[in-house]
């Protein structure tokens, strides 16, 4: 192999290694701004990160999704949110932006890792 075709497949690895974590810390950006999104939608009137209000904290909600496939995960608490749980006094949010929905079930989610 040419020296010059070492140098750049070098140069391609070692940009990968500085891409990977840069992608993870955008990911933790967006999880983080689920929590602002929460309480600007009035999500803590009724719901803790961790011990019971009127409705479960959102520390429970993210374990009893734990282990199971993450975009299974994430529609579920987002269809929580925006349809409601029967049964439940959870009401419907339909207001609530796709967009919010998403980043606010991802930062549920994250309670529970």
């Amino acid at each position: 192999m040419p020296r010059y075709a070492l140098h750049a497949l070098a140069a391609a690895a070692a940009a990968l290694t500085f891409a990977v974590p840069a992608a993870h810390a955008s990911e933790a950006r967006d999880t983080a701004a689920g929590m602002p999104l929460a309480k600007a939608d009035a999500c803590f009137t009724c719901h803790a990160v961790s011990g019971a209000k009127i409705g479960p904290s959102f520390t429970d909600i993210a374990k009893k999704y734990a282990g199971k496939p993450e975009d299974d995960a994430e529609k579920s608490v987002e269809a929580g949110i925006k349809d409601g749980v029967k049964g439940t006094m959870m009401m419907a949010h339909p207001s609530i932006s796709a967009g919010d929905l998403d980043k606010i079930a991802d930062w549920i989610l994250s309670l529970a890792k």
